[in-house]
């Protein structure tokens, strides 16, 4: 999706198609946290269009689970969260507690993901030109 984000006009996304958007990632992102599993880099190039015609070509696939991480244990509760958990994802659509170092939860996919759909509708994140992990972290909103 980064790289058809970048193709566009003005590097945006029609509202309507941020909208589907938003949902079949939703769907994509659900389904992993039903699996036991948090993404934990969610981002752009880890989402990707179907090739072909039809309705292939408008389904939306999630990729990479290189850092994915299983949060419930073998009888289906939460495990308990670790005291330090280090930093996991994208700097700049990392929610504000992969900056903190917190053990992450499902609701810091999602964070992940409505950063996404902003920087489609509106091109950028108002942190995009900061480097240093830090400073995003102070600047990302909840």
């Amino acid at each position: 999706l980064a790289e058809l984000r970048r193709s566009m006009p003005r590097g945006v996304f029609s509202l309507s198609t941020v909208v589907r958007l938003s949902a079949q990632m939703l769907d994509a992102i659900e389904a992993v946290h039903d699996s036991g599993f948090l993404h934990r880099d969610i981002k752009p190039s880890n989402f990707a269009m179907g090739r072909g015609t039809g309705s292939a070509s408008r389904t939306l696939y999630l990729l990479d689970f290189g850092l994915a991480r299983q949060y419930t244990n073998a009888e289906g509760e939460v495990r308990p969260a670790r005291p330090v958990a280090g930093f996991r994802g994208t700097v700049r659509y990392a929610s504000r507690n992969a900056h903190a170092n917190r053990e992450l939860g499902r609701h810091d996919d999602l964070w992940s993901m409505f950063y996404m759909l902003v920087e489609f509708a509106s091109g950028q994140l108002p942190w995009r030109r900061l480097k240093d992990k830090e400073q995003v972290g102070i600047h990302c909103v909840h």
